[in-house]
């Protein structure tokens, strides 16, 4: 190889590797790094946030089956005729809004009554009433307050406890003869003392249904309180359970021993609330049985078959209810 060659080598080697090249290199390298980090955390980032994501929609979910469903429960004892429809959940972090209606069923026929919307968290796991129309608007009747749904517009149904004495006792039979034959109507029936379940269905006229019976739910203490209350109990906040099991079967009848089942369940809930006053009605309610535990039910028919409720014995008072059309 010649001096000139060997010269010409040292020389590219030399400039291979001044400043301006070493300094290339490196910044290349580096932003290739910094390249190479930034996709690595954008696809960490993704996953993190998907992962955290489903795994929040879980929790939610579950949160919202959790307070929902002690809620479920109670409804079974408490509500005449009333029913809920499925929940819908809008989650949040940790946590949501539960949302679910309620309706009533006149024999065949459905009114829409109540809607309500909760807010509850994975912590608390109870949900926490944000909204709700079941406290009824007052209207003053015969110089009586009574109640009426603001949804609807229909009347909330008023009842007695055969152990007070009120100075007012409604009795809306007679409206029946001023009311269409083409309805359905729902009224309440307050009773004269306690019977059993089998008793009540003797007692009731043929066509005439019972729809849900009023349990006595109340001990001494529960009576001095409605001593001093002085007025008539309302339907939506009675405890009781409905003549039969599912809206429109009917050929499974609740028995006083599923209601009692279905307290049970209530006082094992999740709710420290509803458990509270379920035991409260259970303990109530099994000092009756024997004597009877039954004090008003709620019928439905139409308004002739209704009249056959007139002038019977038994019967302390009758407030109208819901009613709907036929057709």
């Amino acid at each position: 190889m010649s001096e000139h060659e060997d010269e010409h080598d040292k020389l590219s080697s030399e400039k291979a590797f001044d400043g301006d090249s070493v300094n290339r290199m490196f910044r290349k390298a580096r932003w290739k790094s910094i390249l190479r980090n930034t996709c690595i955390s954008a696809v960490v980032c993704i996953v993190l946030f998907l992962g955290g994501f489903i795994l929040n929609q879980q929790l939610a979910n579950k949160a919202g089956w959790s307070a929902f469903t002690p809620i479920e429960l109670n409804k079974r004892i408490t509500g005449p005729n009333l029913y809920m429809d499925h929940p819908q959940f809008r989650y949040s972090l940790l946590g949501g809004t539960l949302e679910y209606q309620e309706f009533k069923i006149i024999e065949n026929r459905v009114i829409p009554w109540d809607d309500h919307s909760l807010k509850y968290n994975v912590i608390e796991g109870e949900a926490t009433e944000l909204l709700g129309s079941s406290s009824g608007v007052p209207v003053m009747e015969n110089g009586q307050e009574r109640f009426f749904n603001d949804r609807s517009g229909e009347r909330q149904m008023l009842f007695y406890h055969p152990a007070m004495k009120y100075d007012y006792y409604f009795n809306d039979l007679p409206l029946l003869d001023k009311m269409r034959d083409d309805q359905y109507i729902e009224m309440g029936l307050s009773f004269d003392k306690g019977y059993t379940l089998s008793q009540v269905d003797q007692m009731l006229p043929q066509g005439v249904h019972a729809s849900w019976y009023w349990a006595d739910s109340y001990n001494e203490n529960d009576l001095k309180h409605l001593k001093f209350k002085a007025a008539p109990e309302r339907a939506e906040e009675l405890y009781g359970f409905q003549a039969y099991m599912e809206p429109g079967d009917y050929t499974r009848r609740t028995t006083e021993e599923k209601f009692l089942m279905d307290i049970q369940t209530v006082i094992d809930s999740s709710n420290a609330y509803y458990s509270k006053q379920a035991a409260h009605v259970l303990a109530a309610v099994k000092s009756h049985q024997q004597s009877g535990m039954i004090i008003g039910v709620v019928v439905t028919g139409t308004r002739d078959l209704l009249k056959s409720l007139q002038k019977l014995p038994f019967i302390r008072a009758a407030t109208l209810g819901a009613t709907v059309d036929m057709y």
